[in-house]
């Protein structure tokens, strides 16, 4: 599943104000001092040199974990074949998805070591306060697809063919394979990368409202591999509204595991659905 300006640094520390941590004392207590010091000393946005280091190092981010995804696709095919698992099958596709998100983790990650970036993204075990996020994330991002799904069915307008439908199509139980591989992979690796990372750096330079916006546009776009057919757009359009709501549920929870827990169950019941109509317990 990205409020951009050229204000002055005083103009947009007051327009992001309503989404400052002292309003989420929850939020506040998740991130760290460095993070609360960055945001309260934006680098001004008439400097040039702001705009390439929160671009530039996004773009970075993005290259380096495609790159990396398809270096562990790579190696995880041999260790396939090893293991007899026959090429095309719902077992084996299930397991080059989840050589390709250790690849998004091991990029993640990387690059949070290596930058010395840690303080970038707030991790926390989850409290009794944070199990409301879970909830009412879960249920607003299920909310949102069928409203917007049913907005363009409404249109006239038909969603894009999803690459995974179509692989599990003949073989259902490709969508039960893809569950765990969703909740522990899927989820935490793409909201480590779009929301921790990407997010992150937009928040330091523009403020979280622009974070947000743009950070769901990289999501979108990254996603375009994954669709085809005329309502590609559409679907995009749909991923990117998806997107932005995990951007909102991350700034207001101040914790990537609410967002990487709601982003695995929501995949998970998008593969319920899946299951169910490939196997025709429910009407396609």
């Amino acid at each position: 599943m990205d409020c951009e300006s050229v204000q002055t640094v005083s103009e947009n520390c007051s327009a992001t104000s309503r989404w400052a941590p002292d309003r989420y004392p929850f939020a506040a207590h998740a991130r760290s001092d460095a993070q609360q010091m960055a945001s309260e000393a934006r680098p001004s946005l008439r400097d040039p040199r702001t705009h390439i280091r929160a671009v530039g190092s996004a773009f970075v981010v993005v290259v380096l974990v495609v790159l990396l995804a398809s270096v562990a696709v790579a190696l995880g095919r041999p260790l396939l074949d090893t293991a007899g698992i026959t090429r095309g099958s719902a077992l084996r596709l299930a397991l080059r998805s989840a050589f390709q998100f250790i690849g998004f983790g091991v990029a993640g990650v990387g690059y949070l070591l290596v930058t010395d970036r840690a303080d970038l993204v707030p991790v926390r075990w989850p409290t009794r306060h944070d199990l409301k996020w879970f909830a009412g994330g879960f249920a607003g991002l299920l909310g949102l697809y069928v409203v917007a799904t049913a907005v363009f069915g409404a249109l006239g307008v038909s969603g894009a063919d999803s690459a995974i439908v179509e692989q599990g199509a003949d073989q259902p139980i490709y969508f039960i394979y893809l569950v765990p591989v969703t909740i522990l992979l899927v989820g935490p690796t793409e909201e480590l990368i779009f929301r921790g990372i990407v997010q992150g750096l937009f928040r330091e330079a523009y403020g979280a409202p622009v974070a947000v916006a743009a950070a769901s546009a990289v999501f979108a776009a990254v996603h375009v591999s994954s669709y085809s057919g005329e309502g590609l757009l559409a679907t995009l359009a749909v991923v990117l509204l998806l997107g932005g709501a995990l951007g909102v549920l991350y700034e207001k929870s101040g914790n990537l595991v609410v967002p990487a827990v709601v982003h695995g169950l929501f995949n998970t019941v998008q593969f319920a659905a899946a299951y169910a109509t490939a196997t025709g317990i429910v009407g396609s």
